[in-house]
């Protein structure tokens, strides 16, 4: 007798074409919203203490660094860490990982680092231009990708749920 119900929770997280729908799969976009910002947090605060201790580091030092400081300013040092977080192997970035999310591509590939450039870079330079307001989108989105998401064709998984993803590797390709 066939059933309506979902497959088994377990499925592995790949797929060819279009990713799956959100009413046939629904464990690929559970609780993406709040694990976005809260992984979001995570970086930031990462990245913001690794400022801070530059800074005593640059006190401690008599003002040496100073220079060196003010041209990396922090905007691309988010970009760079983005890219160089999604782009690798785990295509994911530090508090994304902690969160159990992961970053693919539209047709289920994991992204390059072009691929991540872009959607950092779109991202640093929308969400300020629109005040924040743009990230609502993903409230209306029915696999809750935002707009930098649906400019660079990426798409944001719950990789927890999925048995493709081993703890404390790179995910299985």
């Amino acid at each position: 007798m066939p059933s309506n119900l979902p497959e088994h929770i377990d499925a592995p997280f790949d797929w060819t074409g279009e990713p799956p729908d959100p009413l046939d799969r629904p464990e690929f976009y559970d609780g993406l919203l709040w694990r976005r910002s809260l992984a979001f947090c995570v970086d930031s605060f990462l990245l913001c203490a690794a400022f801070v201790l530059l800074w005593v580091f640059n006190i401690l030092t008599l003002l040496i660094f100073t220079a060196l400081i003010f041209l990396v300013s922090a905007l691309p040092v988010f970009v760079i860490y983005d890219t160089l977080t999604v782009g690798s192997e785990a295509s994911a970035t530090l508090g994304m990982r902690l969160l159990g999310l992961q970053v693919r591509s539209w047709d289920g590939a994991y992204p390059g680092y072009l691929q991540a450039f872009i959607a950092s870079a779109l991202f640093w330079f929308l969400v300020p231009l629109t005040g924040g307001l743009i990230l609502l989108v993903a409230v209306f989105s029915n696999r809750r990708r935002h707009v930098h998401d649906l400019l660079s064709g990426t798409v944001v998984i719950n990789a927890r749920a999925g048995a493709a993803v081993r703890i404390g590797g790179p995910p299985a390709r």
